[in-house]
């Protein structure tokens, strides 16, 4: 988990969020694992997401984290605004090193950027088909189903809801529907029992500051 703390800045950049993953749960690697071209096998990896602004500086930071360490990485996005890349190694102290050579290019003494906002969190019980049957067009992981309890988070920045969803899976059973990892505010929806949902959701706001 992170602490939150100030924004650093040199030359106009600056750290939005710096997002340490301590060891990867089984379903969150697996949906990390998909977009790595070294393929799955991440469970228990440590990994980090850093999001800066402006967008384009994550070019530089993810040529410097990947030649001077041991990392892999499964995304680097630059959007309009802000850019996130993310990275990983089955040494937490390869995925730490990384992490210091993005603060020191950034201008930033020490991590963790802007600290959590949840933007909202809804917890819907007894989904009905029909409800399913629109969420399961927006490009889900998981499909939901009908009867089931759903879980929506929304944080500020985006790449917070990599450390939500990982801490709830250490408590719970939760099928992942819906991961967005980047762009103004990031979204995860998970599905399952009513009271997995209610544990989700407590676990949830803990990893974000909010319990």
């Amino acid at each position: 988990m992170t602490s939150p703390g100030q924004s650093g800045g040199g030359g106009g950049n600056s750290l939005r969020a710096y997002v340490y993953v301590d060891k990867m749960q089984p379903v969150w690697a697996a949906y990390v694992g998909r977009d790595d071209p070294n393929g799955p096998g991440l469970e228990g990896m440590s990994q980090l997401y850093v999001e800066v602004a402006p967008a384009t500086l994550v070019f530089s930071l993810a040529n410097a984290a990947l030649k001077n360490t041991e990392n892999s990485s499964s995304m680097l996005v630059a959007e309009r605004r802000y850019g996130t890349l993310e990275l990983h190694s089955a040494n937490p102290d390869t995925v730490r090193q990384a992490g210091t050579i993005i603060l020191a290019m950034i201008g930033s003494s020490s991590a963790p950027g802007i600290a959590p906002s949840l933007v909202t969190t809804r917890v819907i019980n007894n989904v009905t088909g029909a409800e399913a049957g629109l969420v399961n067009r927006m490009g889900v992981r998981d499909r939901l189903r009908e009867g089931d309890a759903m879980l929506v988070v929304e944080t500020e920045p985006a790449a917070y809801v990599a450390l939500a969803a990982n801490e709830v899976e250490k408590q719970t059973s939760l099928r992942m529907v819906l991961v967005r990892l980047h762009g103004a505010s990031g979204r995860l929806i998970l599905a399952g029992s009513e009271a997995e949902v209610e544990i989700g959701h407590r676990v949830a706001l803990e990893a974000l500051g909010e319990g």
